[in-house]
């Protein structure tokens, strides 16, 4: 099985597969200087996000005096039942991402099956390894079996992998993207093209391995300080949708 990739939505737009919201609600919201488009698809039964468009909007506020830059859209996405088993992800950050008229640098949210196992093969690189004792440290309980370790999905491990990990692990994308392509003082070269090109001709392995440490260098700062964890908020405007 794969994930049928098409260019075109059902009503002839371009866009990729995780660039289409159903009936998304959408919000404006102002967090320092900048403002962000929080777009948010309310989950199916028995998925969650871990935290609501208020917790989103609240850690932002909290890094926008650590970050250079914040993402233009912030959008939370349902997967299908293919895509969720054939491409599984806490999130992810667009480059450019297009929903419908809503342009820009993005980070998307991914909705998790609540209860289900969440295997990890016994087998694991260095970063295979890296990556379990993170996901032990956010609270995820595995128990060996014959071939795997399993956990299954909670609220609360859900909800410290994306808030409080994967969301500032999507950031750093972001943040390195800014610094060697769009920031005029640090890029790669005065051209923009130029200095994408450069940038996305480093490896994949060389850019995720910067959006790791920033994001552990954020998220020590930020639990040092206090800021985090905290309580889920309130659901306020879009946030009523059930998250």
């Amino acid at each position: 099985m794969r994930i049928p990739v098409t260019w075109l939505d059902k009503h002839g737009n371009c866009s990729l597969y995780f660039e289409r919201l159903e009936k998304p609600g959408f919000e404006s919201v102002k967090v320092g200087d900048s403002h962000v488009k929080v777009l948010f698809e309310a989950p199916r039964a028995g998925f969650s996000y871990g935290c609501s468009p208020a917790d989103i909007v609240k850690l932002l506020t909290e890094v926008s005096n650590l970050v250079p830059v914040l993402p233009d859209t912030v959008a939370f996405r349902q997967p299908n039942r293919t895509q969720n088993q054939q491409d599984p992800t806490w999130g992810r950050f667009l480059y450019f991402a297009e929903f419908a008229e809503h342009h820009g640098t993005a980070i998307a949210v991914e909705a998790q099956e609540l209860g289900a196992p969440f295997k990890w093969s016994k087998r694991m690189t260095l970063e295979d390894r890296a990556e379990y004792a993170r996901l032990l440290r956010d609270g995820h309980v595995f128990v060996e079996t014959k071939r795997d370790r399993v956990a299954v999905l909670t609220e609360e491990a859900v909800r410290n992998t994306i808030l409080y990990r994967s969301f500032l692990h999507e950031h750093g994308y972001l943040a390195d993207y800014h610094q060697k392509v769009l920031d005029d003082k640090t890029a790669l070269d005065a051209d923009l093209e130029v200095a994408e090109n450069l940038y996305f001709s480093r490896s994949p392995s060389e850019r995720e391995a910067f959006a790791h440490r920033f994001a552990e260098g954020l998220r020590d700062r930020l639990l040092a300080s206090g800021a985090i964890p905290f309580a889920p908020l309130p659901k306020n405007g879009i946030h009523n949708a059930s998250c």
